[in-house]
């Protein structure tokens, strides 16, 4: 009966983190088009920040609850479900999409993932790691500063200013209370089943808080903004390091066990080399890139899978 409880709680934790996130990047999002902000742009940055809101809520209420295992797993699960889930499903549709990329962008992500090694090879985050990682979210921030928004883009939204704020505002309040939902279940749902909390967040939970980015990006590639979806992925996998880590090394120590890097670690940095290789090889317009990507969908979403079924 217990396990029945927990795992009712638990959906129900991340479905409010997944309504949360849905209705925080709506209204954000329309708050961004109000001042003409790229599909990329869009994606790097509001629509990456709604998408790792749930991990960021998630990774503070682990800490609060003393649970950073939680918080570490959904960072870098979140990350491989978004390389090797939402990228591997959006391949079969982004060639759909003319994409143009900025080695900036890509660079970020490269220099995020190599530090998130770092950061790990001692097996936990200090306050000087932390410190590193604030800084990284920095020059990520300084980054974006210098894009300037597109003006032509301006449309119109029905909503008022005041409207997009308060349901913004209640989105995340959904999230707070999904959060806490989450992470309390999730954690005693493992201890009943025998699994670890690291398990629990690089699987249920990570995969949970990724679907906003899947639903994001089905809704884009039916518009052809994959360039909204390619920004959301870079910007999201750099924001749940640069945000998580840190929320977990000012607040609790904690020694992990050497599978975090060794095994989870080890699989989002390959995940990360094929997707940024595969996005320098050229556009999606041209041939090579019609006949490979459904290809590259099918053995991205079967690898991963595969690695969430070795978890077990």
């Amino acid at each position: 009966m217990d396990f029945f409880i927990f795992a009712s709680l638990l959906a129900t934790g991340l479905i409010l983190l997944i309504k949360g996130a849905d209705l925080f990047i709506d209204n954000i999002s329309d708050l961004g088009k109000k001042i003409g902000l790229s599909d990329m742009f869009l994606g790097i940055t509001i629509v990456a920040l709604g998408t790792s809101i749930p991990e960021v809520f998630v990774s503070i209420s682990s800490v609060i609850n003393l649970k950073p295992e939680i918080a570490i797993g959904n960072s870098i699960g979140s990350n491989i479900a978004n390389l090797g889930i939402v990228f591997g499903f959006t391949c079969f549709l982004i060639t759909k999409s003319i994409i143009t990329l900025n080695l900036r962008d890509i660079f970020l992500l490269f220099l995020t993932s190599l530090l998130a090694g770092y950061v790990l090879f001692d097996y936990k985050i200090s306050i000087s790691d932390s410190i590193l990682m604030i800084g990284l979210f920095v020059l990520f921030t300084l980054h974006l500063m210098r894009q300037k928004p597109q003006k032509n883009l301006v449309t119109s939204i029905s909503k008022s200013t005041l409207q997009l704020v308060l349901f913004s505002i209640l989105s995340l309040i959904l999230l707070l209370i999904g959060s806490e939902l989450t992470v309390a279940y999730g954690s005693k749902l493992a201890s009943l089943i025998g699994i670890s909390d690291v398990v629990v967040g690089l699987t249920m939970v990570a995969i949970g808080t990724s679907l906003p980015e899947l639903a994001t990006s089905y809704s884009a590639l039916k518009q052809k903004k994959g360039n909204l979806v390619i920004g959301n992925i870079i910007g999201s996998n750099i924001l749940n390091i640069v945000l998580v880590f840190p929320i977990i090394g000012l607040s609790i120590v904690r020694v992990f066990e050497s599978t975090i890097l060794v095994r989870d670690y080890f699989m989002m940095a390959v995940l990360t080399a094929i997707f940024i290789t595969y996005l320098s090889l050229g556009d999606f317009q041209n041939s090579f890139k019609k006949k490979t990507a459904p290809l590259m969908g099918i053995f991205l979403l079967g690898f991963t899978f595969y690695y969430f079924y070795q978890l077990f």
